[in-house]
C-alpha cells in the first residue's frame, strides 16, 4: 500500500491556495499599474517574472494538498516537477539582475535576492525529495516554502506597486 498524505493538510491547502491566489492578483494589479516602468527595467521585469513563477509554485502545491488520497510519492514527483522550472526562471532572473548594476542592483541587493531565492525554493526541493522517499515530514517543508513565498511575494508586490514610483 502506498503512503498517502497525513490527515489535517486539507485546511492548510485551502487557506494557502486562497492566500497565494489573492496575492497573485495583487501582484498582477501592481504590475499593470506600473507596466511602463517595469518593462523599461530588466531588473524589475525579471523580478516580476520570478515572483509570478514562485507564486504559481505555491498555488499549485497548495492545490495538490487538496487531492483526495494523494500519495506521498506522487506529491514528491509533482513538487519537484513544479519546482525545477521555477528555479530555472529564478536563476535566469538572478543572472540578468547581476548584470544590471546600472539599475541599482548592488552586490548587497543581489545577495539579498539570492538569499531569498534559496529560502523560497530549498524547502520545496528538500520536501519533494523526502516525499519521494516516503517521509511524510516533507509536507511540512512544502508548507514552510509556501509561507516563505507569500512573504517574499508581499515584499516584491510592495516594490512593484510603490517603490517603482520613487
Amino acid at each position: 500500500m502506498t503512503a498517502t498524505l497525513p490527515e489535517g493538510w486539507l485546511e492548510f491547502g485551502v487557506a494557502a491556495a486562497g492566500a497565494t491566489a489573492a496575492l497573485a492578483g495583487l501582484l498582477i494589479v501592481a504590475m499593470s499599474v506600473n507596466v511602463k516602468q517595469i518593462l523599461a527595467s530588466k531588473a524589475l521585469m525579471h523580478g516580476a517574472r520570478s515572483t509570478i513563477a514562485s507564486l504559481v509554485l505555491a498555488i499549485v502545491t497548495s492545490l495538490l494538498l487538496l487531492i483526495p488520497g494523494q500519495s506521498l510519492l506522487l506529491l514528491g514527483v509533482e513538487t519537484l516537477v513544479l519546482t525545477l522550472p521555477a528555479v530555472g526562471i529564478q536563476v535566469q532572473s538572478i543572472l540578468t539582475q547581476s548584470r544590471t548594476a546600472s539599475e541599482g542592483i548592488t552586490p548587497s541587493i543581489l545577495a539579498f535576492i539570492i538569499t531569498f531565492a534559496v529560502l523560497q525554493y530549498a524547502p520545496f526541493l528538500v520536501g519533494g525529495i523526502l516525499l519521494l522517499a516516503g517521509v511524510a515530514a516533507g509536507v511540512w517543508l512544502l508548507a514552510i516554502g509556501v509561507v516563505i513565498i507569500v512573504i517574499a511575494s508581499l515584499v516584491n508586490a510592495w516594490v512593484l506597486l510603490l517603490e517603482v514610483q520613487a
